[in-house]
């Protein structure tokens, strides 16, 4: 007897369409007598169809961004293989991340990953495999491949804040990636300033992803806010994505200002003296060494006051950063109603300010009524006068606005100063 089999992948049997197959049966009875009946078998059954995958998704992954893998499913004869699953695994090991497609009318299969998550190591590669697991109709395949493998980073400056004008500074920054742990051996490049100001280094990161470099010499402009805009910046590489980061970090700067004389003098509230600063360097706001070059002055005469040969005169100098301010006066009288009479020679004051402290200091030659007075030189000397007033000598009152470690600002010392 024989049977007749056909097939066609409409009815979903999974056999191809236009093969026919003939499967013949001669029962026992036909077959020669010494053919025992224990010989004769049933009808050979239909085989499962072969298949075969092909991936067909992406062929690199980010680590901590999705990711699409995808597979074509056809049977040997290259027709889709249409509504089978398919299993997807991405990594190995503990690290595996696994997701599961099922096949369309075109035999492709696909999944994502929601956020990649695997291990970046030295072959910046992580390996992905399909698999379908047969059925009653299809055989089992595979594939496998390699993806390329990146993860994003970020980089956080851990360096110094303030810099100082002709002083050294250390420049360091941690690089991480997209899981928070350390990346070494990469280069960072950091950069203080701007256009043709600025002062490039590199360093490299260490075990725990640190990398640092110094400037030799800082050499910056001073701006309006006293910032020095520093970036930071890795570059990217095979394995790992480019990232960087700014800070503005405060250049040291200082103030200072001298001036010859200035007085006023008032009269139960008439005006008799009202005389500006002169000569004045004005407000120094620097941050590197300069010396200002005021011109002197011959004298000041008014019926109260007299000077002579003022001279005052601001520097500034780096590494450490230090201003000094002093003026400089050769003769002075001062000569007001109900006061003796007060004379002052060789009288020079002067201001020292640095990052940490301001000191100031003044020497003259001092007469009262014509009697010569010995000065000792400690700040805020008074000395009483007849009438009550008070010669106060080497005055010194700290300047507003001043910053200990980004700035120091201080005003020169005023050696005589006459308070009623």
């Amino acid at each position: 007897m024989g049977r007749l089999w056909f097939a066609d992948p409409r009815s979903g049997d999974g056999r191809p369409f236009g093969i026919i197959t003939a499967y013949y049966f001669i029962p026992c009875d036909f077959q020669a007598a010494d053919v025992r009946a224990a010989d004769c078998t049933g009808p050979e059954q239909p085989h499962k169809v072969d298949t075969q995958l092909a991936y067909t998704g992406d062929t690199a992954v980010v680590n901590g961004s999705p990711a699409r893998l995808s597979a074509r499913l056809t049977n040997v004869f290259g027709t889709p293989v249409n509504g089978r699953q398919v299993r997807f695994d991405l990594g190995t090991g503990t690290a595996q991340q696994t997701c599961t497609g099922t096949t369309t009318a075109s035999g492709s299969a696909s999944c994502t990953i929601d956020a990649v998550d695997q291990p970046q190591g030295s072959a910046n590669a992580v390996p992905t495999a399909a698999q379908f697991a047969g059925d009653d109709d299809y055989t089992p395949s595979s594939t496998s491949a390699e993806l390329g493998l990146t993860s994003p980073t970020t980089l956080d400056y851990t360096g110094v804040t303030r810099l100082a004008n002709g002083t050294s500074a250390e420049l360091s920054a941690v690089l991480r990636d997209f899981a928070g742990d350390s990346v070494p051996g990469r280069s960072v490049r950091f950069t203080p300033g701007r256009g043709d100001d600025d002062q490039a280094c590199t360093g490299t990161t260490d075990s725990a992803g640190s990398a640092a470099c110094t400037v030799a010499s800082v050499d910056q402009p001073l701006n309006d806010s006293a910032t020095v805009a520093m970036h930071a910046s890795f570059a990217g590489d095979a394995g790992y994505l480019a990232s960087s980061t700014s800070a503005q970090l405060e250049l040291q700067y200082a103030t200072g200002r001298a001036y010859g004389v200035a007085a006023h003098v008032d009269l139960l509230g008439v005006p008799l003296l009202d005389v500006e600063p002169q000569p004045d360097t004005s407000t120094v706001r620097t941050a590197d060494a300069t010396t200002t070059d005021t011109p002197c002055s011959g004298q000041f005469s008014s019926l109260l006051l007299s000077v002579q040969e003022l001279c005052p005169k601001v520097t500034t100098s780096l590494a450490p950063g230090q201003v000094t301010a002093s003026s400089t006066v050769a003769q002075a009288r001062i000569a007001l109603t109900g006061v003796p009479l007060i004379e002052v020679s060789d009288l020079t004051a002067t201001s020292t300010g640095t990052c940490g402290k301001a000191t100031g200091s003044t020497t003259l030659t001092l007469k009262i009524a014509g009697v010569p007075v010995t000065v000792s030189g400690a700040p805020n000397t008074e000395i009483p006068l007849l009438g009550g007033g008070r010669l106060i000598v080497n005055e010194q009152t700290p300047g507003t606005g001043a910053r200990s470690r980004s700035q120091g600002q201080r005003r020169p010392s005023r050696s005589a100063r006459r308070r009623r």
